[in-house]
């Protein structure tokens, strides 16, 4: 074989060689492209991450949407080209962006743990009501025991604060004794008063929980009976 046939064969080769290159390339990125596509049609974005390596979805993570990067179809054709935030004021509102967009995927993701553990604890409104029922039982016994020692430590008070009314219409002072009685009895009813208010604020908060609780019942079932 001649110099030239040489020379002739290896250019051929090294063509071969850059198109194959390039078509394992371009097939890569379809591939890619396709993947990403199959689940729900849309753009595909292409980014890099801080370690160099380029990714590509159909979302861009929200800790790289300041960052350059390329809209593409998902045939891999080039659509748009996202440049960078480059000011402070657009850095500090991106990040406050993606701090609002995290905060609302971890509300969602609890949104979606409670609904799950919701559906999975009660198969009916009734058993939602009868729970209800069930919590209620203690602080409204506890209400119940509560209101009598609170009546007679009332009265208890109005009789002594009565008794000195008394003693000071007649010009006398109050005497020691009653006026540490009255005191004694103002923090027992205080006491009693601010135990019956932390019961009355539970009822209302347990009655608040289950009718949320009930509600979200309703809606899920009415989306996905069972």
């Amino acid at each position: 074989m001649s110099l030239r046939d040489h020379t002739t064969t290896d250019t051929g080769r090294l063509i071969t060689s850059r198109w194959a290159a390039l078509l394992c390339g371009l097939a890569t990125l379809l591939v890619l492209a396709g993947a990403a596509g199959a689940a729900q049609p849309g753009r595909i974005y292409k980014w890099v991450d801080e370690h160099g390596v380029t990714h590509y979805g159909q979302h861009i993570p929200p800790e790289y949407r300041d960052q350059a990067a390329t809209e593409m179809t998902k045939r891999g054709v080039t659509v748009n080209r996202i440049d960078p935030v480059t000011t402070p004021e657009e850095r500090r509102l991106a990040q406050e962006r993606a701090l609002r967009e995290k905060e609302e995927q971890k509300r969602l993701a609890e949104q979606r743990r409670r609904d799950t553990a919701l559906m999975n604890t009660y198969s009916s409104t009734r058993e939602i009501d009868d729970a209800r029922e069930r919590s209620l039982s203690a602080p409204m016994q506890a209400l119940t025991v509560l209101e009598p020692r609170f009546k007679r430590a009332n009265e208890r008070l109005q009789g002594l604060n009565r008794q000195a009314a008394d003693i000071q219409r007649g010009g006398k002072p109050v005497p020691d004794f009653l006026s540490e009685d009255i005191t004694a009895a103002k923090h027992e009813v205080e006491q009693l008063q601010a135990e019956r208010q932390r019961h009355e604020a539970q009822i209302v908060a347990i009655r608040t929980r289950f009718d949320a609780d009930k509600q979200r019942y309703i809606e899920l079932y009415t989306i996905s009976p069972r």
